[in-house]
């Protein structure tokens, strides 16, 4: 069965961070996202029913960028698991930008001060060309450039 909606669209990213003025930053003056709304210590009941975590306290924000949002969590309470995840572990693993130049973008990331997981490298014989960055807490952002627009973007 399919869902059934009129507007089904993608509205936002969540994730959750242990620095949200680094990762805030990192959305905002590198990745150019616009703070659509912010609250410090955010707890209505709903909040914590949600996301299934009664008395939850938050420092939240949604960022835009077009169409997309990021949606910032950082968790006073209940304490989150610190450790970044890495791309193999359960769950979701990373969100991707299309560019129109990912060397470009590689060496202003490096020149910012990001770190990567390897340089661009050519993908799906040749159609990519992909880099992962690691944003300041580990999260992964990946970078995608399709080399011929007109193929197909599996």
């Amino acid at each position: 069965m399919r869902l059934k909606d009129k507007l089904l669209s993608t509205h936002h990213t969540a994730i959750c961070v242990n620095d949200f003025e680094r990762a805030r930053d990192f959305y905002t003056d590198f990745l150019g996202f616009e703070v659509e709304g912010e609250m410090d210590h955010r707890c209505e009941p709903a909040l914590g029913e949600v996301v299934g975590l009664p008395g939850a306290v938050i420092r939240w924000a949604m960022l835009r960028n077009g169409t997309h949002r990021v949606e910032l969590f950082k968790y006073y309470t209940p304490e989150g698991d610190p450790r970044a995840r890495r791309q193999c572990d359960f769950g979701y693993s990373h969100m991707a930008f299309e560019v129109a130049d990912v060397d470009s973008v590689y060496e202003q990331a490096m020149r910012a001060g990001y770190r990567s997981v390897s340089s661009p490298r050519a993908l799906r014989n040749g159609r990519t060309r992909v880099f992962y960055l690691a944003e300041p807490e580990g999260a992964i952002t990946e970078f995608i450039q399709f080399v011929n627009p007109g193929a197909s973007k599996d």
